[in-house]
C-alpha cells in the first residue's frame, strides 16, 4: 500500500514522478518500458512496529522523524506487523504515526495487522492502507510489494492467489529491470520463519532480475546474498517487543542504489 491520495497528489509536482509511477495495479501499462538505465537513489526499510497503545507510537514517531530528516531518503518501506493484534485502533495509531512521513511511504501487511476475532480478518488492514500489493516503479527499478500472510500463522507459505498476482507482475515487467521484492515473512536462505515455498516464489524470478528481498517478521539485522539477491531482515523498531536475535538496538534500515548494486545499513533509533 501507498501513502494517501492528499500526499500523492501534493507531491506529484515538487517530485516530478512519471505517469506510470505510483499508480494502482489497474492503471500499470501493459508493456513495460525501460526509461533508461538504473539510476542511483536511497530508500529507507522500517518494520515489526507492534503499535499497542498512544505510548507505543513514540518510537515510531522518532523513526519517521529520523527518516524525514535525511534529505536522500526517496521513499520509505514499512514492512508489516503494524500491530500487535490486528485491532482497528492499534493500526489506527500506527496510521497516524505513519502519516507523519514527509515522503512517499509504502505498505505491507504483517500476521500481527490481521484479526482472527473478526468476521474479515483483514478488513481493519485494508480499510486504512487499502490492497496489500502493489507495485512502484523507481529510477528503472520495480519494485513489488506482496501480502505474505496466512490469516495470524507465523510460519507461511505464500499464497496462490499472491502467486498469481507475481506472475501476472512478470509478465508486463520488462526482463532486464532490476527488482525488489518487500515482503513481511523473510525469503533469506538461512533465517528462522523462511517463507516455506520461498524457493518456488524466487523460481518465478529466474528469467528476470531480482536484486533485493527486504523482509521483516524476524526481529534482527540480518544480510546474506545467494545468487545475486541481497536478502534481508531489520531489527524492530517496537517498544513493545524485543529482537529475535538477542540485541537491544531498535531502528530501520538504509538501502542505497547504485545502478544495480544495493548496500544497506542499520540505523538505530534511541527511544
Amino acid at each position: 500500500m501507498r501513502f494517501t491520495r492528499r500526499q500523492f497528489i501534493g507531491l506529484i509536482g515538487a517530485a516530478g514522478l512519471s505517469g506510470c509511477a505510483r499508480v494502482g495495479l489497474d492503471k500499470v501499462a501493459d508493456m513495460d518500458v525501460m526509461p533508461g538505465g538504473p539510476g542511483r537513489f536511497t530508500f529507507a526499510a522500517i518494520g515489526d512496529l507492534h503499535v499497542l497503545d498512544a505510548r507505543s507510537t513514540g518510537i515510531v514517531n522518532q523513526a519517521v522523524d529520523a527518516i524525514n530528516a535525511r534529505d536522500d531518503v526517496r521513499f520509505t518501506i514499512v514492512l508489516g506487523d503494524l500491530a500487535t493484534d490486528g485491532e482497528y485502533v492499534e493500526l489506527n495509531l500506527a496510521h497516524t504515526s505513519l502519516a507523519r512521513f514527509e515522503k512517499p511511504h509504502f505498505l505491507v501487511p504483517g500476521n500481527h495487522d490481521v484479526n482472527m476475532r473478526a468476521k474479515n480478518i483483514y478488513g481493519n488492514y485494508t480499510k486504512l492502507f487499502g490492497d496489500a500489493n502493489w507495485r512502484d516503479e523507481e529510477e528503472g527499478w520495480l519494485f513489488m510489494g506482496i501480502d505474505s500472510t496466512n490469516e495470524a500463522k507465523s510460519d507461511v507459505a505464500i499464497r496462490p492467489d499472491q502467486i498469481a498476482w507475481i506472475e501476472k507482475q512478470l509478465k508486463k515487467t520488462n526482463t532486464k529491470r532490476p527488482i525488489a521484492l518487500m515482503t513481511h515473512h523473510p525469503f533469506n536462505p538461512n533465517t528462522k520463519y523462511r517463507v516455506q515455498n520461498a524457493d518456488e516464489v524466487l523460481a518465478m524470478f529466474s528469467e528476470h532480475n531480482l536484486k533485493l528481498v527486504a523482509a521483516g517478521h524476524f526481529h534482527g539485522n540480518q544480510e546474506e546474498t545467494r545468487d545475486g539477491i541481497l536478502f534481508t531482515t531489520t531489527a524492530c523498531c517496537s517498544s513493545t517487543r524485543d529482537n529475535h536475535d538477542g540485541t537491544s538496538a531498535k531502528g530501520y534500515r538504509l538501502f542505497q542504489v547504485d545502478k544495480e548494486t544495493v548496500t544497506t545499513e542499520f540505523v538505530a533509533v534511541v527511544a
